[in-house]
């Protein structure tokens, strides 16, 4: 037979047993304090060893993405030019101004060589918290070292160390740091950055520029400020079908580098940056090491807007190349190697007086009588206005103003027009008169914007 239960006291526990709300506990006896004791103390051990896993696992995951990133970064100097560092003059550390050698390719798989259709000198000064980037033409004339004359792009069929003599040579600038970066390794970058905001200056539709695309379904950028992902972004400083073909394009990647630049160093984006390093180190080849980039980029970091320079290699295109302005290499060259300014400050265009200026005026829009209107706006103010035609394209979206050698003339035509794009012919338009005038998709707005009339036809 089962034992009946043994009965519950149910009488209420004695007034000393009770706690009520509010009431503190009764204090633990010296065994109950010694065994509280020995828990915590177990507790503080558990959570430092844990601590302590987690801080080696942590250091050994750095470790090895480290040296994984730098193995990645180093492989085409060591395996494929190991002479690139024989060539570099004086590499330095990252504390002290240093030039660096950017070069982008379109490397495609399994090549060593590819063309460098990116070519830009870069000076760096983490003191100052200061670039200067120097873009050259990839068809500028130049020496190469042990071919003779021709486009400076060649040079990399003799290997990066030849272009790096190359540069040296042209540029009269010691280069103390070499980095060539696969352009399509971007669109990783930029889509691990979560996109990048850019102000597309005029539409793109360029089907060869995106054949990294699938269908080209990011041939056609609109213009305005935006955020393009990695595959946009891609076809943005790849495209070169402009009417000034190769030196849009640098200005394209000028603006590119500034946008990467000012929005990697945002702190909402520190989070993205491993993964941007992942995808970056995918697709480049370089001499300097992990930490040494980790030092520069953190000592740049907060740079203010106006401390990074940019500049393009201006010259004369005469087929098939582009003859550098010496003028212009001589100042570049100077500033790169003294850290002074390389940007262009306007030239104002003071003591101009229009009677003098001699226009031309073709019509690149395609829409009728904007050409017209144009050159009726100038004659009012006292321009000697010459020829009115259609251009060879009805391309552009912007009104350009285009000089030869004078620079003041045409800054005051496009202060009287109300347009900004002011361009050096470079060789690359051919008219007769100081000044050329291209009427774009624009002036209908601008015309508004002038208060004038557009004449209907």
């Amino acid at each position: 037979m089962r034992p009946s239960p043994e009965p519950i006291d149910e009488r209420p526990l004695p007034r000393s047993r009770r706690v009520g709300l509010g009431e503190a506990l009764p204090k633990p006896t010296g065994f109950l304090r010694e065994r509280r004791g020995q828990i915590l103390k177990q507790l503080f051990l558990g959570v430092l060893a844990a601590a302590m896993v987690l801080a080696a696992a942590g250091a050994a995951y750095a470790f090895f993405f480290v040296r994984g990133v730098e193995r990645e970064m180093t492989r085409e100097v060591r395996e494929i030019d190991p002479k690139i560092t024989e060539v570099l003059t004086k590499p330095k550390e990252p504390e002290e101004p240093f030039t660096i050698l950017l070069l982008g390719v379109d490397k495609r798989f399994g090549e060593t060589v590819a063309r460098t259709d990116t070519i830009i000198l870069a000076r760096v000064d983490t003191t100052q918290k200061r670039i200067w980037l120097v873009s050259i033409p990839r068809d500028t004339r130049a020496e190469i070292p042990g071919k003779g004359v021709d486009k400076i792009n060649v040079a990399a069929y003799g290997g990066y160390p030849a272009v790096i003599e190359t540069v040296e040579r042209l540029m009269d600038v010691e280069i103390n740091h070499f980095m060539a970066v696969n352009f399509r390794g971007f669109q990783g970058v930029v889509d691990a950055l979560g996109g990048i905001w850019i102000d597309v200056d005029t539409e793109i539709d360029d089907w060869k520029a995106a054949s990294h695309s699938p269908g080209h379904r990011a041939k056609h950028i609109e213009p305005g400020y935006q955020k393009l992902d990695g595959e946009y972004a891609l076809t943005f400083v790849r495209s070169r079908d402009f009417p000034d073909a190769d030196f849009a394009r640098m200005r394209h990647q000028q603006a590119f580098f500034k946008a990467l630049v000012k929005q990697s160093a945002r702190l909402g984006n520190v989070p993205k940056l491993p993964g941007m390093v992942k995808q970056f180190s995918k697709n480049v080849s370089t001499d300097m090491t992990f930490s040494q980039i980790l030092s520069v980029a953190s000592s740049l970091f907060g740079m203010p807007d106006g401390n990074m320079q940019t500049a393009t290699l201006s010259g004369e295109w005469r087929s098939p190349y582009v003859y550098p302005d010496e003028e212009k290499l001589a100042a570049l060259s100077k500033a790169i190697n003294e850290g002074g300014d390389i940007e262009e400050k306007p030239v104002a265009p003071k003591d101009i007086e229009p009677a003098e200026v001699t226009v031309i005026i073709r019509n690149g829009s395609g829409y009728a009588g904007v050409a017209a209107d144009a050159g009726g706006r100038l004659e009012s103010l006292g321009y000697k206005v010459g020829d009115v035609g259609n251009a060879g394209q009805f391309v552009y979206d912007s009104t350009m103003v285009i000089y030869k050698t004078h620079e003041g003339a045409a800054r005051a035509v496009a202060a009287d027009l109300g347009v900004s794009k002011v361009v050096e012919s470079r060789g690359m338009y051919d008219f007769g008169s100081d000044v050329l005038v291209v009427v774009g998709r624009d002036w209908q707005r601008q015309a508004v914007m002038n208060r004038l009339t557009v004449p209907e036809d």
